[in-house]
């Protein structure tokens, strides 16, 4: 199979494409950057999620000063430090790093890592209703899709970024507390409210963080794992139990932008506030959320900024 990188000749055309394709928000599907690993299994990354890629052989490895065995070293891009994953060793596959070409450039919760994976095959569109959820409950796989191959179709499995943050402990931040480390988030006060605050998110690491952070603000909150069927359960309830909706963008069936799009389009439920709670932080993310409706982008990392819109806008809803 001839890989995706062989009719790009420099580093700016790669830059260039990734940040047209980022603009896939726009039309409410996924792009997705199809790579495959030492062992030829088909994995996938979210288009909206990636700065560049780099062929590895053009820059040098340095040294990580980290004892994480997933962290196999930094690269240094333009004066800016960034830490490298090995893929296949966080999915348990081979260590061999000739057989690997390209180290995909991410920006999670505005921090940026690199992916070194094998090579990247092709991008390809997905809509939210052909990514479907494992039954097995692997927490490294968010869902499963498939995908056209030159040997035919074949599944592909996108993985769950905020699984790979936590265990590489990429995803925590000096003097701030994130979503991966809430074990250790101070919370000073609870917040008083008779409403619900119904939660979207599809990722099982921080439905796990959320569920912890949630139980110390003393809030009634719910959380289901994709926008259908949270949905549904808004059907159920009606607006009058409802403070606040906080959903994640990149989910299964339907996603957050079609969530928030639902809410705003309803006369019935227009008024509930929404946040978007998601890693995804580009300006084209947060302008499309604002768009549609929701008061503001969240990321994950930011728990200090959740914490203080759940008082604010529960505190007003308790005062109408």
């Amino acid at each position: 199979m001839q890989m995706y990188f062989d009719t790009m000749q420099k580093h700016e055309d790669i830059h260039a494409s990734v940040d047209y394709m980022t603009r896939s928000h726009l039309r409410n599907v996924m792009q997705l950057a199809i790579f495959h690993t030492s062992n030829r299994q088909l994995y996938a990354i979210n288009i909206s999620k990636i700065q560049s890629f780099v062929i590895k052989e053009e820059v040098e490895m340095l040294q990580s000063p980290t004892k994480n065995p997933y962290v196999i070293g930094m690269v240094n891009l333009r004066g800016e430090v960034i830490s490298v994953v090995d893929f296949d060793l966080w999915i348990g596959e081979s260590a061999d790093m000739d057989e690997k070409r390209i180290i995909i450039i991410c920006n999670y919760n505005q921090k940026k890592i690199g992916i070194l994976v094998r090579d990247i095959l092709k991008i390809e569109e997905k809509q939210s209703t052909e990514l479907t959820v494992p039954g097995n409950k692997d927490p490294k796989i968010s869902y499963v899709t498939m995908v056209d191959t030159e040997s035919g179709k074949r599944s592909c499995i996108i993985f769950d970024a905020e699984k790979l943050l936590f265990d590489t402990h990429l995803g925590t931040d000096i003097g701030k507390t994130t979503i991966y480390d809430i074990d250790t988030y101070e919370m000073h006060e609870k917040i008083s409210s008779n409403k619900k605050v119904l939660i979207a998110e599809d990722s099982q690491i921080v439905i796990e963080k959320l569920h912890q952070f949630f139980t110390k603000t003393d809030l009634d909150y719910e959380i289901y794992d994709n926008g259908e069927v949270l949905i549904e359960r808004i059907r159920e309830l009606g607006p009058e139990p409802i403070g606040l909706i906080v959903t994640d963008i990149e989910m299964p069936v339907r996603n957050g932008y079609q969530v928030i799009k639902f809410l705003k389009s309803e006369k019935e439920f227009a008024s509930i506030p929404v946040l978007s709670l998601t890693s995804m932080t580009n300006q084209g993310v947060l302008d499309k959320v604002r768009q549609l409706g929701a008061i503001d982008l969240i990321n994950k990392s930011d728990l200090d900024k959740l914490f203080n819109y759940l008082k604010t806008i529960l505190h007003k809803e308790r005062n109408l």
